[in-house]
């Protein structure tokens, strides 16, 4: 069983809404800053199907991204559409905006409780605020009573990094990937773990490639360093509880690999952040895949990665027992 936690999904009216255009990719800018690139595969669960067949994926997760709570509840309904539609192929997180207090929370619970969705998207900065902020703690709090996992993406518009201004893009080649090893690390130390222990976050990106400068970072556990955190463990106590999906290199083997390093595969989710990535290339999402099942780990450790444990954190019991 080989499911994909994180495939994009959004409606075509708000595709329309903001700018894509029929048969054409669009860049979606927010204050200069290019936040989605806009296409017609993102809508047309069709495509989404053909190639999960031809790559061998069995379940997609589908999320898009960061919206007011009007868009959140399209994004809902749609989503609960398509897991009606196709109860064996489809799963979706809900969408919610964390920081609307009780209208988000009761969006949360229709979300979950009512359509049946099975976890919940944030990004890596919620509204410009880190995740470690205490206006998301009433948040954090309601998807702890639902005992749902939350599904942190890179931020659409990364916020506060001047430094990446630039005619080439920095803004979601490298910055996306700094904006989620800080919300990583902010999860850590600033005692949001130490809170909610009970909370499952699956980190998108690998958590931008943490795993190549987490060294460095357990710094904070001794010395100077210390001085402000939340830490009262190993941090490495905190980085062992959350999990991380495999999107955002395109099937770059070097991430996995570097990776393993630090993490479990009891805490790796596959995933290919198809159609941003992938599309036009459903042969290098089947080599994926199959370079994964390449991997030097045991047989059981390369079934949690490719399914198990998305299986298991979403509650899809049936499919966790394939």
């Amino acid at each position: 069983m080989i499911i994909d936690f994180e495939h994009h999904y959004y409606p075509e009216e708000l595709v329309r809404k903001h700018g894509g255009r029929p048969g054409e990719a669009v860049v979606w800018y927010e204050k200069g800053i290019p936040r989605i690139t806009l296409h017609d595969t993102l809508y047309r669960i069709d495509d989404h199907l053909r190639a999960m067949d031809e790559a061998g994926i069995d379940v997609a997760v589908l999320t898009s991204w960061d919206h007011p709570l009007d868009e959140c509840k399209i994004i809902n309904n749609s989503l609960a559409r398509l897991m009606k539609e196709y109860p064996d192929r489809i799963v979706g997180l809900a969408h919610v905006s964390p920081l609307d207090g009780e209208t988000a929370f009761a969006e949360l619970d229709r979300a979950i409780k009512e359509l049946g969705l099975r976890g919940v998207v944030i990004t890596a900065q919620v509204q410009g605020r880190p995740l470690d902020s205490k206006e998301l703690w009433g948040f954090y709090e309601k998807v702890n009573e639902l005992g749902v996992p939350i599904h942190v993406h890179p931020s659409t518009a990364v916020l506060g990094f001047e430094a990446l201004a630039a005619p080439y893009d920095l803004y979601r080649t490298i910055g996306r990937e700094f904006d989620l090893a800080a919300a990583t690390t902010r999860l850590m130390v600033g005692g949001v773990l130490e809170d909610f222990p009970g909370l499952k976050f699956v980190i998108s990106h690998l958590g931008g490639g943490i795993s190549a400068i987490l060294e460095r970072i357990r710094w904070l556990e001794s010395g100077p360093y210390r001085a402000g955190t939340r830490l009262t463990k190993p941090l490495r106590e905190y980085f062992d509880k959350i999990y991380f999906n495999l999107a955002g290199f395109t099937g770059g083997m070097n991430a996995v690999r570097c990776a393993l390093t630090t993490m479990s595969p009891h805490r790796m989710v596959f995933a290919t952040d198809y159609p941003q990535n992938f599309k036009g290339d459903v042969e290098g999402m089947r080599r994926y895949v199959e370079s994964i099942k390449a991997l030097d780990l045991d047989e059981g450790s390369k079934e949690r990665i490719l399914g198990k444990n998305a299986a298991e954190l979403l509650g899809l019991w049936r499919l966790a027992e394939r």
